[in-house]
């Protein structure tokens, strides 16, 4: 069993706090040729992931956002907003599942965030993820 508590969440903060990036992330697999990859990642105020897709056909993902609130974008393939969305406790949306080749961009809207990510593994880094030509 393992358990992530406050301890070790609040160390992913510190940690996410001094990134460039503003994120911080924990693997739950202990392998990328797992069936089923699962991660923990921390987002705080200012944290905002870039416009992406995910080419693969296997690479479907799926957010819950167990802590905080992040706002969601998805775009057409011109780079147009799609929809736009709050995703966390307290909003209409606490689960989001993203299709392979859905361009999307995540930013954290609240001080700090939890998102647990599942997604169909194996990971390959070189087709993590692809930017847009617009982007």
């Amino acid at each position: 069993m393992r358990l992530i508590d406050d301890i070790k969440l609040n160390a992913l903060f510190e940690d996410a706090q001094s990134s460039v990036r503003k994120r911080s992330h924990l693997l739950l697999h202990s392998d990328h040729n797992e069936k089923v990859q699962r991660l923990v990642i921390v987002l705080v105020k200012g944290s905002y992931v870039e416009p992406h897709y995910h080419e693969l056909p296997h690479q479907w993902e799926m957010f819950v956002v167990s802590e905080g609130c992040v706002q969601i974008t998805l775009y057409t393939a011109e780079g147009e907003v799609q929809s736009t969305f709050l995703a966390g406790p307290g909003t209409d949306t606490a689960i989001v599942e993203f299709s392979p080749g859905d361009i999307h961009s995540v930013e954290c809207m609240s001080e700090r965030a939890v998102m647990i990510e599942v997604k169909e593994g194996p990971f390959d880094p070189q087709f993590a993820k692809a930017s847009p030509d617009w982007a």
